[in-house]
């Protein structure tokens, strides 16, 4: 059997992936590797909002108004005193006002059957078997693929584009030996609820701004405690009754309430920092039970010009925390269909592939590292509000304009991406500031609740941008972002009193920001990858012409 692109793997990630390759190359074979039609653990509920613009492509904009939740952005609750579960005070930080786009709570069941029901209407060939052996073609040559049916019969596959998306089997990557090391391990269980009461998350004493822009309820609701957080996710059940996903991810080396694996760790453990969330699980009925351990790991490659990829949880896992990861994959899908429309034009794409590798490896770590380094101080309030707030201003500022104008899957865009904004730089920066926080934290005069900031705000959200979404405004975003940076950081070199005056690393910083705003002045207004200094630039390194 002979596909032009073969996806290994029939869960939400490689069931998009065929449904986006076949819609922008029709005249391409598509064929599907379910495995076996289990009920596999689900997680990935919360859709923002670059997940929700590659759905509206696919079409299925409609399925999510109809079938699933809106949602209201993520809420934060912030607890000072988290020592204390039968103190019910938390610092609560919503979104502004509505999200100027669009994002669902989505109950995954239902939106996986759908996607595969659509995938079989539009050609896509479904193949009911069990991967077991992969020849990876080089050059010209097609990829092979040995699959085990239900009735243990092996057969041949051959395709010339090979993708996996086998999750957590890790197929390729395991053939490959493309593993790296992940220190910061993580366990996370979760289940789902009916008949309980929704009005329980109300029963806190909520120290927040007043809202009137939409119910609060249909939000992404997130509790930090010690090495952990805790997850809320309302969603409908297929009969269009109210279900709720509850989840708690922790670190293991720092968690210090034992594992939870079970419904009475849950409820022993999480009642030690949330007495509300226990509550609101004993008012319902649990559905279904699910758990994993340790299932952070990092790959070494995703893309290669000889025609495989590997996407999602098969190469890189991240961490939950800001609902990211179907985002990343449907990054990963549209740059698997750059290179293929590249090499069907006949374009070299070796250094495509590479620039492509760099660019969602820099996404994909810039988000999940800091995640796991935020795990040490979940359990301070203002720490964690304010390291929040910085993740809050760089993905509205930075990621989510790039993505909406195609700078990830573009081959000038991605060189731009990867020349300005590497891992290391991004990283070093991020550093510095934590290590600033983490001094001012110090005076518990800089912990009290009046010296917290909006975590989402429209400063912080960048809503001057969404207005009109333009590639023009880019560079405006991006200065916006490092002002807002620099104000910050004198602000809590402010509070160091003397001391600040003496933070020559972080005085650097702060200078080094203020510049890099005030140049990017210079191109307000431009579009970066049409304007003449930056194609030069680009010409003269690599010697092409955009």
């Amino acid at each position: 059997m002979t596909s032009d692109v073969l996806v290994m793997g029939g869960g939400a990630t490689g069931q998009l992936a065929a449904a986006y390759l076949r819609l922008r190359f029709p005249n391409l074979k598509v064929a599907v590797v379910e495995g076996p039609h289990k009920n596999r653990p689900i997680v990935g509920e919360s859709f923002v909002e670059i997940t929700v613009d590659f759905l509206l492509e696919l079409g299925l904009g409609a399925h999510l108004i109809e079938k699933h939740y809106p949602k209201y952005g993520l809420t934060y609750y912030f607890k000072p005193e988290i020592d204390d579960p039968a103190d019910r005070t938390y610092i609560v930080d919503e979104a502004p006002t509505v999200p100027p786009l669009l994002s669902f709570q989505v109950n995954r069941f239902t939106f996986d059957r759908e996607v595969r029901a659509r995938n079989l209407e539009n050609g896509i060939e479904m193949i009911d078997g069990m991967v077991a052996g992969v020849k990876i073609g080089s050059g010209d040559e097609s990829h092979t693929v040995t699959v085990q049916d239900p009735a243990q019969q092996e057969y041949t596959l051959r395709a010339r584009w090979l993708i996996d998306a086998t999750g957590r089997n890790r197929v390729l990557a395991k053939l490959l030996q493309l593993h790296e090391t992940v220190n910061e391990q993580k366990n996370v269980f979760w289940f789902r609820l009916i008949n309980f009461k929704p009005e329980i998350l109300d029963h806190i004493r909520a120290v927040k701004k007043q809202n009137r822009a939409f119910v609060p309820y249909f939000a992404t609701h997130h509790f930090f405690g010690k090495g952990n957080w805790i997850w809320c996710i309302p969603m409908r059940s297929p009969d269009n009754l109210p279900l709720i996903s509850i989840g708690i991810t922790y670190r293991k080396d720092i968690y210090p309430h034992g594992e939870v694996r079970t419904m009475e760790q849950f409820l022993e453990c999480v009642g030690r920092e949330h007495e509300v969330i226990v509550e609101l699980t004993r008012s319902g009925t649990v559905v279904d039970t699910n758990f994993y351990s340790s299932y952070m790991w990092e790959c070494r490659q995703r893309y290669s010009p000889d025609g495989w990829s590997i996407i999602g949880d098969a190469g890189d896992t991240v961490d939950p925390l800001y609902s990211v990861g179907m985002a990343l994959s449907s990054v990963q899908i549209r740059q698997i269909a750059a290179i293929i429309e590249r090499e069907l034009n006949g374009d070299d794409t070796d250094e495509f592939t590479k620039d492509l590798d760099t660019a969602i490896t820099t996404f994909q770590r810039g988000v999940t590292r800091e995640t796991a380094q935020l795990y040490e101080c979940m359990d301070d309030a203002y720490q964690c509000h304010l390291r929040v707030h910085l993740a809050v201003t760089e993905l509205f500022h930075l990621a989510l304009p790039l993505l909406m104008n195609d700078y990830l899957w573009d081959p000038l865009g991605v060189k731009l991406v990867n020349r300005f904004f590497t891992l290391e730089t991004l990283e070093e920066d991020t550093r510095k500031l934590q290590e600033l926080i983490r001094e001012v934290s110090t005076n518990p005069k800089n912990r009290a609740v009046h010296n917290f900031i909006k975590v989402q705000s429209g400063a912080s959200m960048n809503s001057q941008f969404y207005e009109y979404h333009r590639e023009e405004d880019i560079p405006a975003s991006l200065s916006r972002m490092l002002f807002s940076l620099a104000r910050l950081r004198l602000a809590l070199l402010r509070k160091l009193g003397w001391r600040g005056l003496i933070r020559f690393s972080q005085q650097r910083a702060l200078l080094k920001d203020v510049v890099r705003g005030l140049v990017l002045l210079l191109f307000h207004g431009a579009k970066l990858r049409e304007n003449s200094l930056v194609r030069m630039a680009f010409r003269e390194r690599s010697g092409k012409t955009f």
